[in-house]
């Protein structure tokens, strides 16, 4: 019966999937001109379908997983946020001063105006239909093994060597804060990125604090969520988040939440509605200071400032933050108006592959390279702070806006890959599911940043921790089989 169910919703959605081909390859070469008198009520309609969209992802992969916690559905609405977000707000009739249309972009560029916004819309609708595609294919129906039971030999394992690791790697978190939460204190947010006289804290510390998420997963699940466990992981993650915001961050510690709630609700306690509406109106209360926060972070945030900007604040801190997260749009709505076909370095799939490690296999080759990341903020846009990018607009500026649906299914592919846990035992498969979970985080960010820093992050966050842990499990083995030997040679004499 439940298979039934589940080929059947797969039909439903290759139904829309071609269906929404079909409009796509019809529209979108022909919007300029065609809609001229229309068009403002063309954004409002596609504005909605987005929210419709979004929602028909999360309730489409609800049916096939019974789930709507999860680590798909986190990394879909997180899409939609930074690619749609002030779409979303439109569909509403809210509008504020500098928002995509009303403005020049970047600065420098021509304002768009309703014909580019349409075709921004488009692509990213068409993304979302395709990625949602290409990670239902190969989907199951879930079976029902995330019960809580015995602690494994393998979740020992686990907790033992997270036990190690997690005094360094927490150390290593909270003084790469602390030192950039003086920086900002004395230089403001924006010099932590993009001034070169300021010091952070030393590249070794900033390596091993990349782990702080993992590793307090790995705690969590290691320990089949001991209650001892559990609070000392939530008040350090809680004190983790404080330092984050009097930082005024407000960004990466939001996908650590994430991810410990989804591992909340599949392995220790469900979250119901009274919880669930409990952390919305605490996430309400944190964006509100952290809007607060990003008015400061450039002058400098101290305790007196935030108070007087929590005072002060006119504009709805929630709205505010809905458009500062879909400004990613604004990159892909670029292309739409100059031209995809902008960059001269080659492909920046294959050279962010290349230069994952070190940009000398670059210049071993003899290449010529820049990240398309910087080169279009700095040599295109010319400003002096990040642009952003997105997956869209990566996929776009290397292959054009006709190849990005079937690309973007394979993509979709690789998102189901990765964000798999529903089918794997916490018992047999925990290692599976922290990898899933590493990954989740990292690649959450290709919604707004370029493919290198992803391969990179894969790298020093990924290949570090199962590093680590692969030492650990040949350490233990060899004590092991030691211990073995000496009983063995005991029992001969």
């Amino acid at each position: 019966m439940r298979y039934r169910i589940v080929n059947k919703e797969k039909i439903y959605i290759l139904l829309i999937t071609v269906s929404s081909l079909a409009i796509f390859y019809l529209l979108y070469p022909n919007i300029e001109g065609q809609f001229h008198e229309t068009s403002s009520k063309l954004v409002f309609i596609l504005s909605w379908i987005g929210i419709f969209e979004l929602c028909y992802i999360i309730v489409t992969w609800r049916s096939i997983t019974k789930k709507y916690i999860t680590l798909y559905t986190m990394f879909m609405s997180f899409f939609f946020l930074f690619n749609f977000g002030q779409c979303f707000l439109w569909a509403f009739g809210i509008h504020i001063e500098g928002e995509i249309g009303s403005t020049n972009l970047y600065y420098n560029l021509a304002i768009p105006d309703n014909s580019d916004i349409i075709k921004t819309q488009l692509l990213v609708l068409i993304s979302g239909i395709m990625i949602h595609f290409g990670a239902t294919i190969f989907k199951k129906s879930n079976n029902d093994l995330n019960k809580k039971g015995s602690i494994s030999l393998e979740q020992n394992r686990l907790f033992n060597f997270a036990k190690i690791i997690a005094p360094v790697v927490i150390f290593a978190e909270f003084y790469s804060l602390f030192i950039d939460y003086r920086n900002a204190q004395i230089y403001g947010y924006t010099a932590l990125y993009y001034n070169p006289e300021v010091v952070g804290a030393h590249v070794i510390f900033k390596i091993i604090s990349r782990l702080f998420i993992p590793i307090l997963v790995s705690l969590l699940l290691g320990s089949n969520y001991k209650k001892k466990v559990v609070r000392f992981v939530y008040v350090i993650f809680g004190i983790n988040i404080f330092l984050n915001i009097l930082i005024g961050n407000r960004g990466s510690w939001l996908y650590g939440l994430c991810i410990l709630i989804i591992c909340h609700h599949h392995y220790y306690k469900k979250i119901r509605l009274k919880q669930f509406t409990l952390i919305s109106i605490m996430a309400i209360f944190i964006s509100y200071i952290s809007s607060a926060l990003v008015a400061l972070r450039n002058s400098g945030v101290t305790v007196e400032k935030l108070v007087n900007s929590i005072t002060t604040v006119e504009t709805n801190p929630i709205i505010n933050a809905f458009f500062s997260i879909g400004q990613s749009m604004g990159v892909t709505t670029v292309l739409v108006m100059d031209g995809w076909d902008i960059f001269p370095y080659g492909n920046s799939f294959i050279n962010g592959l290349l230069t994952a490690p070190t940009t000398r296999i670059i210049e071993i080759l003899d290449l010529e390279y820049v990240s398309v990341g910087s080169w279009f903020s700095q040599e295109y846009l010319g400003i002096s702070n990040g642009a952003g990018f997105s997956i869209i607009a990566e996929v776009l500026i290397n292959h054009g806006p006709y190849l990005l649906p079937p690309l973007m299914a394979i993509f979709g592919v690789l998102i189901y890959v990765i964000t798999d846990i529903e089918n794997k035992s916490l018992e047999t498969d925990i290692t599976k599911i922290i990898f899933s979970i590493i990954m989740t985080l990292i690649t959450v960010n290709i919604s707004r940043n370029v493919f290198r820093y992803i391969a990179g992050e894969i790298l020093f966050t990924t290949v570090q921790y199962f590093l680590y842990y692969g030492i650990f499990m040949m350490l233990f083995n060899k004590r092991k089989s030691g211990s073995k030997s000496m009983a063995v040679y005991s029992t001969e004499s």
